[in-house]
Protein backbone atom coordinates (compact mmCIF):
# COMPACT_ATOMS: atom_id res chain seq x y z
CA UNK A 1 0.00 0.00 0.00
CA UNK A 2 1.12 3.48 -0.96
CA UNK A 3 0.30 7.33 -1.65
CA UNK A 4 1.48 9.39 -4.29
CA UNK A 5 0.84 12.89 -5.55
CA UNK A 6 -1.93 12.50 -7.70
CA UNK A 7 -0.91 12.13 -12.05
CA UNK A 8 -3.19 12.72 -14.57
CA UNK A 9 -3.71 9.23 -15.25
CA UNK A 10 -5.63 9.27 -11.59
CA UNK A 11 -8.17 10.87 -13.90
CA UNK A 12 -10.33 7.96 -14.28
CA UNK A 13 -10.06 6.77 -10.52
CA UNK A 14 -11.27 10.16 -9.68
CA UNK A 15 -13.97 10.37 -12.24
CA UNK A 16 -15.15 7.11 -10.78
CA UNK A 17 -15.08 8.34 -7.13
CA UNK A 18 -16.52 11.28 -8.18
CA UNK A 19 -19.87 9.24 -9.38
CA UNK A 20 -19.96 6.13 -6.71
CA UNK A 21 -23.08 6.29 -4.91
CA UNK A 22 -21.48 5.74 -1.34
CA UNK A 23 -18.70 8.44 -1.79
CA UNK A 24 -21.50 10.89 -2.95
CA UNK A 25 -23.61 9.96 0.15
CA UNK A 26 -20.68 10.22 2.77
CA UNK A 27 -18.41 12.92 2.15
CA UNK A 28 -19.21 16.57 1.87
CA UNK A 29 -18.49 18.77 -1.07
CA UNK A 30 -17.57 15.89 -3.90
CA UNK A 31 -17.41 17.07 -7.11
CA UNK A 32 -19.01 14.52 -9.53
CA UNK A 33 -16.74 14.82 -12.70
CA UNK A 34 -18.93 15.21 -15.76
CA UNK A 35 -15.73 13.71 -18.11
CA UNK A 36 -12.77 12.62 -17.82
CA UNK A 37 -11.37 15.58 -18.98
CA UNK A 38 -12.85 17.07 -15.68
CA UNK A 39 -11.25 14.93 -13.44
CA UNK A 40 -7.99 15.72 -15.37
CA UNK A 41 -8.27 19.64 -14.87
CA UNK A 42 -8.47 18.66 -11.15
CA UNK A 43 -5.79 16.53 -10.50
CA UNK A 44 -3.85 19.18 -13.09
CA UNK A 45 -4.85 22.31 -11.91
CA UNK A 46 -7.09 22.54 -8.23
CA UNK A 47 -4.93 19.84 -6.35
CA UNK A 48 -1.87 21.42 -6.97
CA UNK A 49 -3.59 25.06 -6.44
CA UNK A 50 -4.58 23.72 -2.72
CA UNK A 51 -1.33 22.12 -1.84
CA UNK A 52 0.76 25.06 -2.87
CA UNK A 53 -1.51 27.20 -0.77
CA UNK A 54 -1.05 24.87 2.78
CA UNK A 55 -4.87 24.21 2.34
CA UNK A 56 -5.19 20.53 0.80
CA UNK A 57 -2.68 17.52 0.33
CA UNK A 58 -4.44 15.27 -1.89
CA UNK A 59 -3.13 11.39 -2.41
CA UNK A 60 -3.95 8.95 -4.95
CA UNK A 61 -4.44 5.24 -2.87
CA UNK A 62 -2.58 2.41 -4.79
CA UNK A 63 -2.65 -1.06 -3.56
CA UNK A 64 0.14 -3.36 -5.54
CA UNK A 65 0.40 -2.60 -9.46
CA UNK A 66 -2.27 -1.01 -11.76
CA UNK A 67 -4.21 1.76 -11.22
CA UNK A 68 -5.07 4.24 -7.94
CA UNK A 69 -7.78 2.76 -5.88
CA UNK A 70 -8.97 5.57 -4.18
CA UNK A 71 -8.30 8.76 -2.29
CA UNK A 72 -7.18 10.02 0.57
CA UNK A 73 -6.59 13.83 1.79
CA UNK A 74 -5.65 16.13 4.38
CA UNK A 75 -8.14 19.32 3.98
CA UNK A 76 -8.91 22.44 6.03
CA UNK A 77 -5.40 22.37 7.09
CA UNK A 78 -4.54 24.56 9.73
CA UNK A 79 -0.71 25.05 9.85
CA UNK A 80 -0.53 27.35 13.20
CA UNK A 81 -2.78 25.61 15.15
CA UNK A 82 -0.41 22.12 13.96
CA UNK A 83 -4.37 20.74 12.90
CA UNK A 84 -6.12 19.30 9.66
CA UNK A 85 -9.48 16.92 8.87
CA UNK A 86 -8.33 14.04 7.38
CA UNK A 87 -10.98 12.30 4.33
CA UNK A 88 -10.27 8.96 2.34
CA UNK A 89 -12.54 6.84 0.11
CA UNK A 90 -12.09 3.59 -1.90
CA UNK A 91 -13.62 2.42 -4.96
CA UNK A 92 -15.98 -0.71 -4.42
CA UNK A 93 -13.44 -3.55 -5.37
CA UNK A 94 -11.05 -2.08 -2.62
CA UNK A 95 -13.18 -1.32 0.04
CA UNK A 96 -11.82 -3.71 2.95
CA UNK A 97 -10.58 -2.74 6.54
CA UNK A 98 -7.01 -3.65 5.25
CA UNK A 99 -6.91 -1.06 2.51
CA UNK A 100 -8.68 1.15 4.19
CA UNK A 101 -6.61 1.21 7.86
CA UNK A 102 -3.32 1.37 5.51
CA UNK A 103 -4.60 4.19 3.42
CA UNK A 104 -5.71 6.20 5.88
CA UNK A 105 -2.60 5.06 8.90
CA UNK A 106 -0.19 6.80 5.67
CA UNK A 107 -1.91 10.14 5.45
CA UNK A 108 -2.12 10.41 8.76
CA UNK A 109 2.11 9.62 9.31
CA UNK A 110 2.64 12.40 6.55
CA UNK A 111 0.63 14.60 8.59
CA UNK A 112 2.53 14.38 11.12
CA UNK A 113 6.06 13.65 10.34
CA UNK A 114 6.25 15.80 7.09
CA UNK A 115 3.46 18.87 7.86
CA UNK A 116 4.22 18.53 11.61
CA UNK A 117 0.71 18.67 12.40
CA UNK A 118 -0.22 17.40 16.22
CA UNK A 119 -4.34 16.65 15.70
CA UNK A 120 -5.90 15.18 12.31
CA UNK A 121 -9.43 15.10 12.89
CA UNK A 122 -11.83 12.93 11.22
CA UNK A 123 -16.04 13.15 11.34
CA UNK A 124 -18.34 10.49 9.92
CA UNK A 125 -21.66 9.88 9.18
CA UNK A 126 -22.75 8.97 12.56
CA UNK A 127 -24.73 6.00 10.33
CA UNK A 128 -21.69 5.25 8.71
CA UNK A 129 -20.10 2.20 11.15
CA UNK A 130 -17.58 0.85 8.39
CA UNK A 131 -15.90 4.34 8.32
CA UNK A 132 -15.77 4.40 12.08
CA UNK A 133 -14.31 0.78 12.46
CA UNK A 134 -11.53 2.07 10.18
CA UNK A 135 -10.62 5.40 12.43
CA UNK A 136 -11.32 3.35 15.74
CA UNK A 137 -8.58 0.81 14.45
CA UNK A 138 -5.94 2.33 13.65
CA UNK A 139 -6.00 5.11 17.12
CA UNK A 140 -8.74 7.38 16.35
CA UNK A 141 -11.16 8.69 19.51
CA UNK A 142 -14.55 9.75 19.52
CA UNK A 143 -14.67 13.11 20.66
CA UNK A 144 -17.90 14.45 20.01
CA UNK A 145 -21.40 14.00 18.19
CA UNK A 146 -22.55 16.68 15.82
CA UNK A 147 -25.83 17.18 14.41
CA UNK A 148 -26.59 17.58 10.70
CA UNK A 149 -22.93 18.87 10.78
CA UNK A 150 -22.62 17.86 6.47
CA UNK A 151 -25.14 17.52 3.66
CA UNK A 152 -24.65 14.67 1.29
CA UNK A 153 -22.87 15.33 -2.36
CA UNK A 154 -26.15 13.49 -3.61
CA UNK A 155 -28.96 13.32 -2.02
CA UNK A 156 -28.27 16.43 -0.05
CA UNK A 157 -29.77 14.52 2.96
CA UNK A 158 -28.20 15.94 6.47
CA UNK A 159 -26.22 13.59 7.65
CA UNK A 160 -25.53 13.64 11.86
CA UNK A 161 -21.44 12.61 12.45
CA UNK A 162 -19.14 11.20 15.02
CA UNK A 163 -16.29 13.08 15.43
CA UNK A 164 -13.06 11.48 16.31
CA UNK A 165 -9.46 12.48 16.68
CA UNK A 166 -6.03 11.09 16.83
CA UNK A 167 -2.74 12.58 18.13
CA UNK A 168 0.87 11.59 16.81
CA UNK A 169 1.63 8.77 19.79
CA UNK A 170 -2.08 7.50 19.32
CA UNK A 171 -1.62 6.33 16.37
CA UNK A 172 -1.69 2.37 15.65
Amino acid sequence: MRLRRPIEEDADTLLAGSRDPLVREFMQGVLAHRDRASAVRWITEVAPGLWDADRAAHFAVLDGEGPAVGWAELVDLRPDEGAAEVAVWLLPAARSLRVAASALRLICRFGFEQLGLERIDAYAAADNMPVQVVGAFIGFRRAGFRPQLFRSSSTQTLHDAVYATVVPGELC
